[in-house]
């Protein structure tokens, strides 16, 4: 009798599903990157980070926090039947650990730094607009090539201090449950603070999004980086993971929600040492505009 009552359960659960599955696959197919409008809200923390090596700070323990906030409106506009320009741009909050120098006078009477007052530094980021140009090139397709843009927004620590430029590219593959795809950027400073650093920097973002029914998906979309003015290929960043979404309405307006964890399995070194924590955590939410 029990497994009998198991086995309805379990063949329930697959009825459901796969009734929610040709509900979605009967719906009239559209490019789904370029059919919405998105207000896209992420929100990426690493905890166990340091703010500096232990040659410069001896008392600089893995306890900080890095917090990073983007506000991402995705908005596509049809030039005709052929042409889309989808534009994305990332305003960045960033809450960084740094510290500030206690200076103070040595046994001698000498002034020396007697220590370091940790905390964050937070504030607005660069700011990333991006456009690409799309081909209509059916529901199947995505692929798009445009310029990139870093603008640095605010005079403090937490930006890049430069305006940089470069070329961005996006290419996916969506049919069924499944969309596959990537995009990626390479940026190079061309004006800013001379002071601050030059930029160089590779950011690529794939996706594997798979659709288990109406409302749950699986996805996964590490942001990949490296930054190429580290010496020896030291400016890698490579994570691994992913997590769970929802969609679902609320008030007829469709969202996403989604919850992801990603393990750093390669992490950049600053002399000698690993300042970035090993998992970042992050939660998403889009409201999504049909167009």
């Amino acid at each position: 009798m029990y497994s009998v009552v198991v086995n309805k359960i379990i063949f329930a659960f697959f009825a459901a599903l796969l009734f929610d599955s040709f509900e979605v696959f009967a719906r009239p197919r559209v490019n789904p990157i370029t059919s919405y409008s998105r207000l896209w809200l992420e929100w990426n923390v690493t905890p166990n980070v340091k703010w500096a090596p232990r040659s410069v700070d001896p008392e600089a323990d893995p306890d900080r926090t890095l917090n990073v906030l983007k506000l991402q409106p995705v908005v596509p506009f049809q030039l005709n039947e052929d042409w889309t320009v989808l534009t994305r741009t990332i305003f960045r909050f960033v809450s960084s650990p740094s510290a500030s120098p206690e200076v103070g006078l040595s046994p001698f009477g000498v002034p020396t730094v007697l220590g370091f007052n940790q905390r964050n530094r937070t504030g607005l980021s660069d700011v990333s607009p991006t456009a690409f140009v799309v081909p209509n090139l059916g529901p199947d397709w995505t692929i798009g090539l445009g310029p990139s843009f870093v603008i640095p927004a605010a005079d403090v620590p937490t930006n890049s201090g430069k305006l940089s430029v470069g070329p961005a590219l996006l290419g996916y593959y969506h049919r069924g449950p499944w969309i596959v795809g990537a995009r990626m950027r390479n940026i190079w400073s061309v004006a800013g603070d001379p002071q601050r650093a030059d930029v160089n920097r590779f950011i690529a973002q794939p996706l594997i999004r798979y659709q288990f029914s109406k409302n749950w998906y699986f996805t996964s979309s590490p942001i990949i980086a490296s930054d190429w003015t580290r010496p020896d290929g030291d400016g890698w960043t490579v994570p691994v993971g992913g997590g769970l979404g929802y969609s679902f309405r609320l008030a007829s307006q469709p969202m996403q929600i989604s919850l992801e964890g990603y393990y750093n399995v390669v992490k950049p070194s600053v002399a000698g040492e690993k300042l970035l924590g090993d998992w970042t955590i992050r939660t998403q939410w889009q409201v999504l505009f049909p167009q």
